[in-house]
């Protein structure tokens, strides 16, 4: 459970965001909802491992996102323009001096969108190998010309 000061703090953090410039650019179908999405965002990352807003991680942003925001009954606008409210929102805290990755870990939000549409729609994630096994005795992947077995399986 996130303390009181932290949900406040939060909340000035969204409000400042929302009420501001970059708070215009909202879709209005997320407009209406950014302050109560945005805060449980932040709020869900704060409380995953019960930590204050200073010691958030992008570990903690992501996985808020992927799985307590991406539950929520929004329209499906609203989903879509999340990742890039969520990207402006850590850039602005970054520039305010709030949140010292913000930026990087915006950009890395905001590349996780597909991802993000397929855990609203309750869809799993695909878990199947992009490529074939490499054999024991197949030539080994790094070029060495090698077996595999006698190259890199060990490493």
């Amino acid at each position: 459970m996130v303390p009181p000061s932290v949900r406040e703090r939060l909340a000035g953090w969204v409000a400042d965001f929302v009420e501001g410039d970059a708070g215009r650019g909202l879709p209005g179908a997320l407009a209406e909802h950014a302050h109560a999405v945005l805060g449980a965002w932040l709020e869900a990352a704060c409380d995953r491992r019960g930590i204050g807003p200073d010691e958030l991680e992008l570990d903690d942003l992501r996985e808020a996102l992927l799985g307590t925001v991406a539950r929520l009954d929004l329209p499906p606008a609203a989903h879509a323009a999340l990742p890039a409210a969520c990207r402006d929102l850590l850039a602005q805290l970054e520039a305010d001096g709030r949140l010292a990755d913000g930026r990087a870990w915006g950009l890395a939000l905001a590349a996780q969108a597909e991802r993000y549409r397929r855990a609203t729609r309750g869809e799993a994630e695909d878990l199947t190998r992009p490529g074939a096994k490499v054999g024991r005795n197949a030539p080994c992947p790094c070029g060495s010309g090698k077996k595999f077995k006698q190259c890199c399986m060990r490493a």
